[in-house]
């Protein structure tokens, strides 16, 4: 846990930008999107905004040529770093395909689930006020955005996973949000099925 993988998530946040700019998402071939960012994405842009007006405040206070360049670089890297999240929660969606379910948040946390592993998967809302975003509760891991989840995935065996600072984890069932929880359990119960409907 620790500097190591802050730096890691902080490239990846960056890295975000250019994907978002050049209209891509980072996805598996075959894999269908389920996107999760219409909760957050106002909020961010409110902050956006509200950071390039401190900026625009700042520079009409006279502190003097130093403190304003540091200012400066202050207020850029955190309007990148505002930027980059926006940006990341929308090119690092959660993901389904035929071998495995990706739990994602932007480019802090990566879980990755077999769908070999998945024993039911179901679209229930649940309020989860006043606890972490990511929490780890014995065997449930919660992936909480705006305090709600609506898909729930139970497992046959448990996964392990790395929360975003890089502490592990591991879990047997995994709650999180999504934009349509109908179309991403929709999703995930068909990849469960598929591999039967194969002729043998």
């Amino acid at each position: 846990m620790g500097v190591g993988h802050y730096l890691r998530n902080e490239r990846r946040l960056l890295a975000s930008i250019g994907l978002a700019l050049r209209r891509r998402k980072a996805l598996a071939p075959c894999a269908v999107a389920a996107g999760y960012s219409r909760a957050q994405r106002p909020l961010l842009v409110v902050f956006v905004v509200l950071t390039v007006v401190e900026g625009l405040l700042f520079a009409l206070v006279g502190f003097g040529i130093v403190v304003h360049l540091v200012l400066a670089a202050v207020e850029l890297y955190s309007l990148l770093l505002v930027v980059g999240l926006l940006c990341s929660i929308t090119v690092y969606p959660h993901s389904v395909s035929a071998d495995e379910v990706r739990v994602r948040y932007g480019a802090f946390l990566d879980v990755r689930v077999p769908v070999s592993a998945i024993a039911a998967v179901r679209a229930r809302t649940e309020d989860h006020s006043g606890r972490p975003g990511f929490d780890l509760d014995g065997e449930t891991f919660t992936v909480a955005l705006s305090w709600q989840t609506n898909v729930v995935l139970e497992l046959s065996r448990p996964v392990p996973f790395t929360r975003p600072l890089g502490r592990p984890g591991e879990a047997r069932v995994i709650k999180f949000y999504a934009d349509d929880p109908q179309a991403a359990a929709a999703a995930i119960h068909h990849a469960m099925v598929r591999p039967r409907e194969r002729p043998a």
